[in-house]
């Protein structure tokens, strides 16, 4: 069962690669799924499972490409959830992880400051809870592909509206031109479910572009996309994030009506291995995500990752 969902994910990508005529593009349509079963491991915890969509376009302004600063909107559904280590346990005594849905609207713009140098700024609007589905989805889906079926979701954090700000900066190094080079990332979330401070540095090797060009900062569409040609690349990442608040391990900052949350801890680490590859209008992207342990006695976690992201011309050609 679980091959068939692994080959299914890769027969969606062959089907969408398209090799079609380079023409200018200034929308993207992507869809992500991020979950601990495609390691075929035969396990299922912490972070669970992630669906995350994106719609990105380009403001009417940049449709004459005079612009000399590329801005990208990017609009944001996602919809994740969390649990312990093992479903089976009906003790939450027994948990290393709170169970928690999260359910995700955000809104950011990306703005390229020069073509190695972007900038982003972002908020967005959240529940957690069982207003979130995630317990009628996890529940429904572990049925039908003949998971285990998860015993706590009573003592998930409980419902609960948050607000969390975001800002970015990314910058790119050249060490061998168009074959390698090195993007630094600085990450702040700020908000009542989220605050963190990131710092991240990839490397990637194979077919590059520059920063503002690149589908690895979802950056495929705008000024330049008429001239995308196909292309590949490997990049491998290591990061560290500080965290103050993470409500689906630690609980509301407002009140203490949780059943079951656990304390956090300050720094976690990051490390991530992925490939891409492009087409004249689509992405894939398959990357392996590390996470050192979110909570004491906790153990390391590992989950993969899939998108497919389609790029369109726009309705009416300038």
């Amino acid at each position: 069962m679980r091959f068939n969902i692994l080959l299914s994910v890769m027969l969606c990508f062959l089907l969408f690669q398209s090799k079609g005529q380079t023409t200018y593009k200034n929308r993207e349509y992507s869809l992500a799924n991020e979950n601990d079963v495609y390691l075929l491991q035969d396990s299922d915890r912490y972070y669970s499972n992630g669906i995350i969509f994106h719609g990105r376009w380009v403001p009417e302004s940049e449709l004459s490409q005079n612009d000399s600063i590329k801005h990208i909107l990017d609009f944001e559904f996602s919809h994740k959830t969390y649990m312990p280590q093992d479903l089976g346990f009906r003790n939450f005594e027994n948990y290393e992880r709170p169970y928690a849905g999260l359910l995700t609207l955000g809104l950011s713009s990306q703005k390229f400051i020069s073509p190695t140098f972007s900038r982003t700024l972002g908020i967005e609007a959240a529940v957690v809870g069982d207003v979130s589905g995630a317990q009628l989805f996890q529940e429904w889906y572990h049925d039908k592909l003949g998971f285990k079926s998860p015993q706590g979701w009573r003592y998930q954090i409980p419902n609960e509206f948050l607000v969390n700000l975001k800002a970015g900066l990314s910058k790119q190094f050249w060490v061998l031109p168009k074959r390698l080079d090195v993007i630094i990332d600085s990450e702040a979330y700020l908000g009542t479910g989220f605050t963190h401070f990131t710092q991240r540095v990839d490397a990637r090797f194979g077919q590059l572009r520059q920063l503002e060009n690149c589908s690895f900062k979802n950056a495929s569409i705008g000024r330049g996309s008429d001239r995308m040609t196909v292309f590949t690349y490997f990049f491998f990442g290591y990061g560290g994030q500080y965290v103050l608040q993470n409500i689906t391990i630690a609980g509301s900052l407002l009140n203490d009506r949780a059943l079951h949350t656990e304390e956090l801890l300050r720094f976690v680490r990051h490390w991530r291995i992925g490939w891409a590859t492009n087409s004249h209008k689509t992405t894939f992207k398959m990357i392996y995500n590390g996470l050192s342990p979110e909570v004491e006695g906790n153990s390391t976690h590992g989950y993969i990752t899939f998108e497919l992201a389609i790029r369109l011309a726009p309705k009416n050609p300038y």
